[in-house]
């Protein structure tokens, strides 16, 4: 028996969702790096973070977040190659 999955978003959104949340993934894991590495350019000023390493944590689990909005529209993408196009859904 075969599932009957119907797309939650369009193509054009999904694929759109999918690429920003590719480079928020990337963006963020290289945030949360150079915070917990303690580089000076973000955490030697008075007004930046008093805790880096707490900020590296949110970034990482910013990144997570956005990894799953990518799975979440990578597999709408998937869906909607199911259909072909003009197919009221």
């Amino acid at each position: 028996m075969p599932l009957s999955i119907r797309p939650m978003v369009s193509a054009p959104l999904a694929s759109c969702c999918t690429i920003f949340s590719i480079f928020g993934v990337v963006l963020l894991c290289v945030l949360g790096a150079l915070y917990s590495r303690h580089v000076e350019a973000l955490t030697g000023s008075t007004k930046d973070a008093s805790d880096p390493d707490k900020v590296a944590r949110a970034c990482y689990g910013a990144a997570i977040i956005y990894a799953a909005f990518t799975v979440f529209c990578g597999m709408q993408m998937m869906v909607h190659q199911r259909y072909p196009r003009g197919v009221q859904l």
